[in-house]
């Protein structure tokens, strides 16, 4: 296993300032050696490919030919988090984790944040998430409060560990991917919260990473190489490295991607696919 252990903030970044030194730590890890880009056989693509669509019309024959499509993802073929952590979602993670993801965006493509709540609401507000950012306005002082620092606090830690990104990086946040699969009738879909670099034919190129805000380290590396192989279906090569960043505690873990973990995955799929449960959707 290449992942690096995950690495506390050794310094909480004050507000609307970068923590330079976390953040070249990071960077660091993410460029590595340039000169030494692994590549992947020119068939793999093509061959998990063919794997998953052999499934996929399995899955498709079972369900009958009028069943509507289906669409997958992570939480879907892996498992609720929550599920691998024996709780459940409380609404109020879910509205944290809007607000975190909003300043990781506004983070890698202004460099800054000022008001941590302020600044995640006008984003949801802006964007697709109008519907929360009016939720937590609606919330009593008190609850406002106790979201506020806990936004503030995940916000430090972003400030201390997310590096800037020159342009020729090419960051792009929130990139879906979608693998249509068995004719569109099984689809494969995620989101890589930050991609960076652009695909070159035959050399892994790409660097994908993703924000956690809680849950199982394990679960969340897992979905990682979920979305390394949705790129590598996209693209026909998959990233070079991952990068895993929790915001609640400012640990981060990189790891080169490997040919045995797209094969893993792509076979957990497999026998998703051609599964009871699959079926029973």
């Amino acid at each position: 296993m290449v992942l690096v252990a995950p690495r506390p903030l050794r310094r909480s970044a004050p507000p609307g300032q970068i923590d330079s030194g976390g953040g070249r730590d990071v960077l660091a890890l993410l460029r590595g050696d340039t000169s030494a880009r692994p590549r992947f056989d020119p068939g793999l693509a093509g061959g998990l490919r063919a794997w998953l669509e052999d499934a996929a019309y399995e899955l498709v024959a079972a369900r009958g030919e009028h069943a509507p499509p289906l669409l997958l993802g992570a939480r879907q073929l892996l498992g609720s988090p929550t599920e691998h952590a024996g709780g459940e979602n409380l609404p109020g993670d879910a509205v944290l984790s809007r607000l975190v993801h909003a300043l990781f965006r506004q983070l890698v493509h202004t460099g800054q944040i000022d008001d941590p709540l302020r600044d995640g609401l006008e984003a949801l507000h802006a964007g697709e998430g109008a519907a929360v950012a009016r939720h937590v306005e609606s919330l009593p002082a008190p609850a406002r409060a106790a979201l506020s620092e806990r936004v503030a606090s995940h916000a430090g830690n972003l400030l201390g560990q997310v590096p800037r990104f020159a342009p020729g990086w090419m960051p792009r946040t929130d990139d879906r991917v979608a693998t249509p699969l068995a004719g569109g009738r099984v689809v494969l879909h995620g989101v890589f919260d930050l991609l960076v670099g652009l695909p070159h034919p035959g050399t892994a190129s790409l660097c994908a990473l993703g924000v956690s805000t809680g849950g199982p380290w394990a679960w969340q590396r897992r979905s990682l190489h979920y979305l390394a192989l949705l790129e590598t279906l996209r693209s026909g090569t998959p990233p070079f490295r991952l990068a895993l960043l929790e915001s609640a505690t400012g640990r981060y873990g990189v790891e080169d991607v490997r040919e045995e973990h797209l094969r893993a995955i792509a076979s957990h799929i497999v026998a998703w696919l051609t599964s009871d449960a699959a079926t029973d959707d």
